[in-house]
Parts: structure tokens; sequence; C-alpha cells
């Protein structure tokens, strides 16, 4: 269970800066 708490945290961080990197080409 802890693993894949893990790897979705994980992914979910991964999103978020792939996110803030296209708000900041966008820019």
């Amino acid at each position: 269970m802890k693993r894949g708490v893990l790897l979705v945290c994980r992914l979910h961080v991964d999103l978020r800066q792939q996110a803030s990197a296209v708000c900041l080409s966008r820019r």
C-alpha cells in the first residue's frame, strides 16, 4: 500500500512540475 501511495505522490509531483513548466513556457 505504501509503495502505491509513494508512486501516486511521485506521479502527482511530476504532473505538477510539467504543468508549471507549460505555464512558464506559455508566458
